[in-house]
């Protein structure tokens, strides 16, 4: 698809992607989550610890299933998502990752992700909701979400993956897929 002259592209990632995902996923972290968490974990722990993370899920299989799509735009990689359908059923599917590179939000390279994602949840599992996890800090994020008609949670404390760190989250859900595909333009 092309979007004011560029193409964006959405493929599948498989076990030769575990590098590029983790480098994604750690320097999505170090833009939004800059004096949210702290600025050592991000810059020294962080990295590693999602090279670890990524290569145990798309290397080795761990958390599977799992599906992981990439975003390129023009061809340089601008970010992820990773649905994990079986990891909370009581809540619905659950989309545990959505990264896009700051130089490419605004674009509409997560709109394009999420609706790729909320189309999967559609054909693979009718009737199931769409869910995911967004640190409360995260203005930008929850904004984004809530524009698209996601319900927020109440927030409540969780620990961070692989930080050490009681975080403060919300669970933003989508009951109807459909209409959160409506709302992406299908």
């Amino acid at each position: 698809m092309t979007d004011m002259n560029r193409t964006i592209e959405l493929t599948p990632a498989g076990p030769h992607d575990a590098a590029l995902v983790a480098s994604l996923h750690a320097r999505s972290w170090q833009h939004a989550y800059r004096g949210i968490l702290p600025d050592g974990y991000l810059e020294h722990e962080a990295p590693a610890q999602r090279l670890r993370t990524w290569h145990a899920r798309l290397v080795e299989g761990a958390e599977a299933p799992l599906e992981v799509t990439l975003a390129r735009v023009d061809g340089e990689p601008a970010g992820f998502s990773c649905l994990q359908p079986q990891a909370e059923p009581a809540f619905g599917i659950y989309l545990d990752n959505l990264h896009v590179m700051p130089q490419w939000h605004g674009t509409g390279v997560g709109k394009r992700l999420l609706a790729a994602c909320a189309r999967r949840v559609a054909a693979g599992w009718p009737g199931q909701p769409l869910f995911l996890y967004v640190l409360d800090a995260n203005a930008q994020a929850r904004e984004f979400y809530r524009r698209l008609g996601g319900a927020e949670s109440e927030p409540f404390e969780d620990p961070f993956p692989g930080a050490g760190l009681i975080v403060t989250v919300r669970r933003v859900s989508w009951g109807d897929v459909g209409a959160l595909l409506a709302r992406l333009g299908g």
